[in-house]
C-alpha cells in the first residue's frame, strides 16, 4: 500500500469517526450518568462491573467504566489522572472522550449541559 493510500485511509476514519454511533457501553454509562446522584447505585455499579470486564469494551471505556464504579459525588484521584490520559489520546471516540470530561468535571451531579450530551450519546 503507497503511501497516499494510507493518507487517505487514516483521513476517511478521522472524517467517519465522529458519524460512527456511540458503542453499547457508552450508551449504558450514558444512561447511568444522565440520572446520577452522587455516586452509581447498586444495580448500575453491577452493570459498570460487566462493562468494565467486558471482553468487547475497549480499554479506553474501561477506565470510565471504573471511575464511575469509584465515584463519590467526585471522581477518584487516581481515576483523575487515567481519564486525562483518556482526554489527552487523539484515537479515543469523542464520546469517550466527552465521558471522561463529564466524570472528571462532576460535582455530585451532572450539569444541564452535561445531561443534554448525554441524552445524545443515548440515541
Amino acid at each position: 500500500m503507497n503511501i497516499r493510500k494510507v493518507c487517505l485511509l487514516c483521513l476517511l476514519m478521522l472524517v467517519a469517526n465522529p458519524v460512527l454511533a456511540a458503542s453499547a457501553a457508552v450508551r449504558e454509562m450514558a444512561g447511568i450518568l444522565v440520572k446520577l446522584e452522587h455516586y452509581p447505585n447498586a444495580a448500575e455499579k453491577s452493570r459498570l462491573k460487566d462493562i468494565a470486564a467486558s471482553k468487547d469494551t475497549t480499554a479506553q471505556e474501561k477506565v470510565v467504566a471504573n471511575a464511575m464504579l469509584n465515584l463519590k459525588h467526585t471522581a477518584a484521584d487516581a481515576d483523575k489522572v487515567k481519564l486525562k490520559q483518556v482526554m489527552e489520546d487523539s484515537t479515543v471516540p469523542t464520546e469517550v472522550h466527552e465521558l471522561a470530561e463529564i466524570i472528571l468535571g462532576l460535582n455530585h451531579v451532572p450539569s444541564a449541559a452535561d445531561k443534554q450530551m448525554l441524552q445524545q450519546m443515548m440515541k
